[in-house]
């Protein structure tokens, strides 16, 4: 009996350390903008920078991520920026990437792609940072987003000890349904997460969870905004196309 006693409390343990390991569970985000429908991105862009006035004006470098080829992230930074006119908190220098459709919207100072030409953005910043200039980049949320392994943004910190604020635009399905084939996958396994992006669609999926009951207004913008980490946020933002 005593065997098998042992034998048992030998499996549980080992079932806890597979599914810890394989099964890892997401940190919780922190609500900063609760779910809204806005009739246009701006809006919603204009609210970022009132909810966190003073976390911007404290960050010198920021990196502000789209999903490409969807203008209504644009609007959103745009919004952004019309807003953030305050003395000590507007950014002077305004790089972004030349890949991404759309950036006409912004008098940008700089294209450059950050993820091929780091020692480029880097020097860049520094040289921005000693004539006291702050620094924005707008730039795919792949690149913006500190949940990305190897990402820009993660390098920027820890190879090169910058203190950069993150900000990703994101769509985010609204049923169980559209979860499985959205990108990027939930996916925690290091040999299948090649992109390294697993976490942050995790953490997408999980924030999209708290409006799959919610009434989708037609034609308008549904979006929300919480915190991933200590600089780091996620703004999602769909159009909608229909009632449900």
């Amino acid at each position: 009996m005593k065997y098998l006693y042992w034998v048992g409390a030998v499996a549980v343990i080992a079932l806890g350390v597979f599914f810890s390991m394989n099964f890892q569970i997401q940190e919780k985000s922190i609500p900063k903008i609760k779910f809204s429908q806005v009739d246009i991105p701006e809006k919603l862009g204009k609210g970022v920078y009132e909810r966190l006035r003073m976390e911007i004006k404290n960050a010198p470098v920021v990196m502000l991520g789209v999903t490409p080829n969807q203008i209504e992230d644009l609007e959103l930074w745009r919004g952004f920026m019309e807003a953030n006119q305050e003395q000590g908190s507007k950014y002077d220098v305004i790089v972004v990437d030349p890949q991404l459709p759309f950036v006409e919207l912004f008098a940008s100072n700089m294209r450059l792609d950050v993820q091929n030409e780091m020692d480029r953005f880097v020097e860049g910043i520094k040289n921005a940072q000693a004539q006291g200039l702050r620094v924005a980049a707008i730039v795919p949320y792949i690149y913006s987003s500190q949940l990305v392994k190897k990402g820009p943004a993660l390098r920027l910190k820890e190879e090169h000890g910058i203190d950069v604020t993150s900000f990703s635009v994101m769509k985010f399905p609204v049923t169980r349904e559209q979860e499985e084939g959205f990108l990027p996958l939930c996916e925690l396994d290091a040999g299948r997460d090649l992109a390294g992006t697993g976490h942050l669609g995790c953490m997408v999926r999980e924030i999209a969870r708290k409006t799959y009951r919610k009434k989708f207004e037609e034609n308008k913008y549904s979006g929300m905004m919480e915190q991933s980490g200590g600089k780091d946020y996620i703004i999602l933002l769909n159009r909608n196309a229909s009632p449900r």
